[in-house]
């Protein structure tokens, strides 16, 4: 809800003219609960990426002694699968938010 919201306006306003404030507002909640979640608008954008990299991680070295390599990788991307599969659409629109907006190169 709140990364739809901010989605929305980062593409409607631009990413610098979007406040936390309004993030909120359009997700029909309070700054407040806004902070529960990200710590800032640009985590928005940036949260999760811990997550699929503790994954690829740990499929990694659960992978068996005997498997080979190439085996070990093609797993772990197995395993993230439905996740870009599930944040395509986000990915998309992330991209092109990122292409537009200098100041977020630095952290993709």
């Amino acid at each position: 809800m709140l990364r739809a919201a901010a989605l929305e306006l980062f593409e409607e306003r631009g990413y610098d003219r979007t406040t936390v404030g309004d993030i909120a507002a359009r997700a029909d909640l309070t700054e407040r609960t806004f902070f529960r979640y990200f710590t800032d608008k640009r985590e928005v954008l940036f949260s999760g990426s811990g997550a699929l990299q503790e994954l690829l991680v740990q499929t990694v070295t659960s992978a068996p002694d005997w498997a080979a390599p190439i085996d070990t990788v093609a797993a772990a991307l197995e395993a993230t699968s439905a996740v870009f599969v599930e944040r395509r659409d986000f990915a998309r629109q992330r991209h092109a938010l990122i292409v537009a907006h200098p100041e977020l190169q630095d952290a993709s």
